[in-house]
């Protein structure tokens, strides 16, 4: 997973952020994020703490401006399109619950950033 990561975080690197003026970039939203992936592919029955509280921190980055939860949303579909994970979706459904938050920003299944 460590090796994944980091091709991840280099793959972001290269192409840049899709996220324009905002403070952070997909890199950082994949640091984040990416804890949460093997909860969300049913790997682990329980989201690790990590996941719980880079959610949170993708929360506080999605409040930034008006265009950060959906270029939170769209870093997540590309961790998503570029990992090929294929996310159930009552884990996604699930996640809010496990980890006692209301999210800032989109995610689904169909992940409809728009």
């Amino acid at each position: 997973m460590s090796l994944l990561f980091a091709c991840i975080t280099v793959l972001f690197s290269i192409i840049g952020s899709t996220v324009g003026q905002s403070s952070y970039d997909c890199s950082e939203v994949a640091d984040n994020f990416i804890p949460c992936v093997t909860y969300l592919v049913e790997l682990e029955s329980r989201p690790a703490d990590r996941c719980c509280s880079g959610l949170q921190v993708l929360n506080q980055m999605a409040k930034i401006n008006d265009k950060g939860p959906r270029n939170i949303c769209q870093c997540i579909e590309d961790l998503a399109y570029t990992m090929n994970a294929p996310y159930v979706a009552s884990r996604i459904q699930s996640l809010s619950r496990e980890c006692h938050i209301h999210f800032s920003f989109p995610i689904s299944i169909a992940m409809d950033c728009h």
